[in-house]
């Protein structure tokens, strides 16, 4: 609706563009974005849903990014918050020898055969990923000085709420643990299963991230090297391309905010 017709069937209808500033920087660089909304719309499950899938998704993507395709040297995919507190899934590839447009769809051929490696995965594998996830969320604090950040880390995540949602949850990463943890129960007193963890992960995606789903919310940071700019400079004024922050201000217009309350309220 924002940038008409022409970009009506995009997987990404969004691209935002620039040129390195430095002559020496050879490479090029896309982050593929997809918004999964804000924690308190994905709630407990989502949360652990999207750190779970990241988990499994970054060896998938390097493997085939990375290793098979040889794409570049860095490849990436990740969790990461987006302007207004969004939770996102980001896949990030830089490459010295493919130009951005190939690299995204690149990586939206690498969702669809990911989708595919969820579909035939064995549940005893959703189980030791699951397994791995949470040791990491319950690793304990070394020194004095990591367990005084996590205790602060805990204390500003509320800092800016009202009085009413302002208590820190000094137990969050418990809380998150027990929503993977294979044979116990999760904080709505639901047994988990892998075959549950399983299902959440299939579903997380098929509303996030599939090209097809109407939910899917995407946007794709395209960054050319200057040897490139001709092909930056033929991408200006197309539709959905944002080029200067001109571009970005009329498309802000548009957008609604997502809620602000954290997941745990």
């Amino acid at each position: 609706k924002i940038y008409g017709p022409e970009v009506a069937d995009l997987a990404t209808p969004t691209k935002i563009e620039q040129v390195v500033y430095s002559a020496e920087e050879e490479n090029n660089a896309i982050q593929l974005i997809l918004q999964c909304g804000s924690e308190h719309e994905l709630g407990w499950e989502g949360i652990v849903a999207q750190e779970l899938l990241s988990y499994v998704a970054y060896n998938s993507a390097y493997d085939t990014l990375r290793t098979k395709e040889q794409l570049g040297y860095i490849v990436s995919a990740f969790t990461r918050k987006t302007a207004g507190g969004c939770n996102s899934f980001a896949v990030l590839v830089q490459s010295s020898s493919t130009l951005p447009p190939v690299l995204e769809e690149r990586c939206e051929a690498w969702l669809t055969q990911f989708r595919q490696e969820l579909e035939e995965m064995p549940e005893e594998r959703i189980a030791m990923e699951a397994a791995a996830v949470v040791a990491q969320l319950l690793e304990r604090d070394q020194k004095l000085g990591d367990e005084i950040a996590s205790a602060w880390g805990e204390i500003l995540a509320t800092e800016g709420l009202p009085k009413k949602s302002r208590l820190p949850m000094f137990n969050r990463m418990e809380q998150l643990a027990a929503y993977l943890t294979v044979g116990g129960k999760d904080g709505d007193g639901k047994d988990v299963t892998a075959a549950s963890l399983k299902a959440n992960l299939i579903g997380f995606f098929d509303k996030h991230l599939d090209a097809q789903s109407p939910d899917r919310r995407a946007m794709c940071a395209r960054v050319y090297c200057q040897k490139a700019q001709k092909e930056f400079d033929d991408n200006v004024g197309k539709p959905g391309v944002l080029s200067n922050y001109d571009d970005s201000r009329h498309v802000k217009q548009f957008l609604a905010s997502y809620p602000t309350a954290p997941y745990w309220i």
